[in-house]
């Protein structure tokens, strides 16, 4: 354990070079997502009043720049964005506005993630995906285990589940979250309404669908798909409350994935998530540069952005072997 601690304290060393912000660049990524993604949207528009084949090319740009909109949000939501918490709550809140997401509710839900990953006591505080072990799945009812593989299955969770995770939830104030988390779901749900409104009165549903609806389930689809990548794999961490570690859920309970470079660009470099998870004040635009400094002082494995569909056939954790495995046959 003492070794352990020494690996994990070299490793943080390491990377907290990597913490310091670059201002300038973090303003260009800020300037040029908003005005591309807003840009885009606008030539939807004109484009479906006047050359739908032009949709070709911009539902597509909406879609990268949903994604990239995303990954600030996600970065101001950590701080490592800009430096003060003005700064990062409001571009948190400009990127958060033209996806759904609104900025205080995600803080809230991704700080529990990030402090309870791999508990698994703790799962009702960690807005992972829904995870049973082995033992649970078995003692669970007919219809709880038809519920549990409907939303572990492929189809669902690449259909239904990103618009239901991504689009709905965002959309109701909950008990369990914090008064600002729920404020901001009023208040947002409040302007899109009053927004929409609006809108419809020079547009039709059908066009705000095609201009805006589908680069954003798009957007979702991808956002789906990468978080499942990042913590659902077979040799992930989940352990009780009375043995979990941080440090080892941070790291060994996420993913490297490898993943051309355009994948990365679209994601914030997200695919080096134990390196995030480890130290989650690091920029996303210098997330690569830190794990090139970082090599294998932990040692992890590649994991290939295809498997990533493979690993969807792993469902329930088995206490046992210390494993995602999938349903055994035997209690479908």
């Amino acid at each position: 354990m003492h070794t352990q601690r020494k690996e994990f304290e070299k490793a943080l060393v390491i990377l907290k070079p990597f913490t310091a912000k670059n201002i300038p660049l973090a303003h260009w990524h800020f300037v040029s997502t908003l005005l591309l993604l807003w840009s885009s949207l606008w030539l939807s528009h004109f484009f479906f009043q006047n050359f739908s084949w032009g949709l070709i090319i911009s539902i597509p740009v909406s879609t990268m720049f949903m994604c990239r909109s995303y990954v600030i949000e996600h970065d101001c939501g950590h701080g490592s964005f800009y430096r003060t918490e003005i700064a990062n709550h409001l571009a948190g809140n400009l990127m958060g506005f033209g996806i759904l997401i609104p900025y205080s509710l995600w803080k809230y839900i991704h700080h529990s993630h990030h402090l309870n990953v791999g508990n698994l006591d703790k799962r009702a505080l960690n807005p992972e995906i829904w995870t049973m072990t082995k033992a649970e799945y078995q003692l669970a009812s007919g219809f709880k285990k038809m519920a549990y593989r409907m939303m572990r299955s492929k189809f669902i969770r690449f259909t239904l589940t990103p618009t239901i995770n991504l689009g709905l939830m965002f959309r109701f104030v909950h008990p369990r979250f914090n008064w600002k988390a729920n404020v901001s779901v009023v208040v947002h749900d409040v302007l899109y309404v009053l927004i929409l409104w609006k809108l419809h009165q020079f547009l039709t549903w059908k066009e705000l669908l095609v201009i805006f609806y589908i680069p954003l389930v798009f957007f979702y689809f991808v956002a789906s798909y990468t978080f499942y990548a990042q913590h659902q794999f077979e040799d992930t961490y989940w352990e009780k409350d009375e043995h979990w570690n941080y440090q080892e859920a941070s790291f060994y309970g996420s993913t490297f994935i490898d993943a051309p470079k355009w994948y990365c660009w679209l994601t914030g470099n997200v695919v080096f998530h134990n390196i995030h998870h480890l130290m989650s004040g690091i920029p996303f635009y210098r997330l690569a540069e830190a794990q090139k400094a970082f090599g294998q002082t932990l040692p992890y494995r590649l994991i290939p952005l295809g498997e990533v569909w493979t690993m969807l056939s792993l469902k329930v954790w088995d206490e046992e072997q210390k494993k995602l495995v999938p349903i055994p046959k035997s209690n479908q």
